[in-house]
């Protein structure tokens, strides 16, 4: 007969249990048909707020292009319903208004800009705030087509390695073509071809972030070991410095080749990042500030690009720059002052006099409008899609999208820090853009991808559990690979209720001579198999006398 032994399967790793009731997370459409209608309600106010403020009237096209968006944010809704229907529906709701407040606001600056501005009755594509238009809808596009098709974020870890070399790539690329078609504002971060134009950083940043999740979440026992200790803090081995090192290195090569302090802290402050989520160990945070501090003072009297920078950050109204080079920051910080708590009133402020309004300083025009109250709101949408962000890394089952959903929310929260950081004095310039409000199609299409593989991570941590059968790795006695290793033989679940992730009892089922598989009872599944020795067999005795070949093959049955 065949032999049962009973072992117990063990997740292959503690961290993948999950937080999410077996029956999944409840999808409250109800509320999440309030929330849509409310963002829509948002947009439509928003657009009249401006008309009525630019104009003194309500131009027949704002009302259409409030309706477009609200149309484009209905799609945005019904492709995560359809598509991934457990996914947060916080998180595409947010971008979602984002974005859609950000090409009223474009469109806004188009109609009072001093040269060629847009008439009241313009076209909906016109200006600025048209072509942002134009790029929401390719982004959204583009976000439906990447939840259709990616219907498991795991799948991301087959291409991790393709996409770390495409990302180099794509990071790299700008940095080593000619000025003059790579080069803006004293930063070759650009690829110019004829009147297109794109930014080949907000597409590696992605890229690179899979990769990261992907090699640190495979080495993550590796860098988490500890070394000597220093200061209270626990430092990891010195032969485990070669990625950190690697990365440092790029990010300067980054910083010295392209002169993008942004793309080079960026990159370099994800990896980091993910290293800590990884290891949990606060010493590679504070070796990675050490090493990237040290870089840039080591290469600062070299680039006059980075001491402009620095001079305008420490006294921005220095009279040799005022006029000049720190003219930017200067009437950024006059117009966030002029706006005070409630703002001047949409429509009725002058940000178009700030450099770059629509840009790289859209935070500071939004303050001179909306006031602190308003450009607060604006955080607290960025604050809740960070935490959803964190939330949906937290309560995901598998390592691999932990790091990618915290590492998109940590993209997220840092890129906002650094330009919000930057417009207010806090820290230098960078040139980074604001995710869904800044005008570009580089940075929409990326952030609309970013919101795809966080809705597909969302969908797979808060979807029912799926039991899954069929051959299992289990763990079985000690002592069975010498008395049945020969044997060969299937793994099958015990039925019977569903135990949690990484708890579920597994059968080792040995094979009869006919070669079928015999599952017993579990109530004769026994911790250790029951042998039967012809030797020791109280009956062998008064058996007949047998070749010595069914005597073997007896001794092993």
């Amino acid at each position: 007969m065949a032999q049962a032994v009973s072992a117990r399967a063990q997740s292959q790793k503690s961290g993948e249990l999950s937080l999410t009731p077996m029956s999944g997370m409840p999808r409250r459409t109800g509320r999440s048909i309030t929330l849509l209608v409310l963002a829509m309600v948002v947009i439509v106010v928003f657009a009249v707020a401006i008309e009525l403020g630019e104009h003194g009237f309500i131009a027949s096209n704002a009302l259409l292009l409030a309706g477009v968006l609200c149309v484009v944010l209905l799609v945005q809704w019904l492709a995560v319903r359809r598509f991934a229907p457990y996914a947060d529906p916080v998180i595409v709701l947010a971008a979602g208004l984002l974005s859609g407040i950000g090409v009223l606001f474009l469109r806004r600056l188009s109609l009072s800009q001093s040269t060629d501005p847009v008439a009241a009755d313009a076209g909906i594509f016109s200006g600025s705030g048209g072509r942002q238009l134009v790029f929401v809808l390719i982004a959204t596009v583009v976000f439906a087509v990447v939840l259709m098709v990616l219907t498991d974020h795991r799948l991301l870890r087959s291409v991790a390695y393709t996409l770390g070399f495409g990302g180099i790539v794509l990071a790299a690329l700008p940095g080593l073509l000619p000025a003059a078609i790579s080069e803006r504002n004293g930063a070759k971060n650009w690829i110019i071809v004829g009147p297109f134009s794109f930014q080949p950083s907000e597409f590696a940043k992605l890229m690179l972030l899979v990769f990261f999740a992907y090699y640190l979440y495979q080495k993550r026992d590796v860098l988490g070991i500890a070394g000597k200790k220093f200061m209270g803090l626990q430092f990891p081995r010195l032969r485990d410095f070669g990625p950190i090192i690697i990365m440092w290195l790029a990010s300067m090569a980054i910083l010295v080749l392209e002169n993008d302090l942004g793309s080079s802290l960026l990159f370099f402050g994800l990896f980091m990042a993910l290293l800590y989520m990884a290891t949990r160990r606060l010493s590679w945070i504070v070796i990675g500030l050490l090493l990237f501090m040290g870089g840039c003072v080591a290469i600062y009297p070299f680039f006059a690009h980075l001491q402009l920078r620095v001079r305008i950050w420490l006294d921005p109204f220095n009279p040799e720059l005022v006029d000049n080079q720190s003219y930017q920051l200067v009437q950024g910080l006059i117009g966030l002052g002029s706006g005070g708590l409630l703002g001047t009133g949409p429509g009725q402020g002058e940000p178009n006099i700030i450099p770059f309004a629509g840009s790289d300083f859209i935070l500071a025009s939004f303050g001179e409008e909306i006031g602190l109250a308003g450009l607060t709101a604006i955080l607290v949408l960025y604050a809740i899609l960070v935490e959803r962000a964190f939330k949906s890394g937290v309560t995901v089952k598998d390592g691999f999208g932990k790091l990618v959903a915290s590492g998109l929310g940590f993209s997220i929260a840092f890129q906002v820090f650094v330009v919000a950081g930057g417009v207010s004095g806090l820290i230098p310039l960078t040139g980074l853009t604001t995710p869904f409000l800044a005008a570009g199609g580089s940075s929409m299409l990326a952030s609309w991808i970013l919101i795809a593989l966080l809705a597909r991570i969302s969908h797979a941590s808060r979807q029912p559990w799926s039991p899954s059968y069929g051959l299992r790795k289990v763990q079985p006695p000690p002592d069975w690979k010498q008395q049945y290793g020969h044997r060969p033989v299937a793994a099958v679940e015990e039925s019977g209720d569903i135990a949690p992730a990484g708890v579920q009892d597994t059968q080792l089922i040995l094979a009869a001579d006919s070669g079928e598989i015999v599952s017993p009872d579990v109530s004769e599944v026994t911790s250790e198999p029951d042998i039967v020795d012809s030797e020791t067999d109280e009956t062998s005795e008064h058996q007949p006398d047998e070749p010595a070949d069914d005597a073997e093959e007896k001794r092993e049955r």
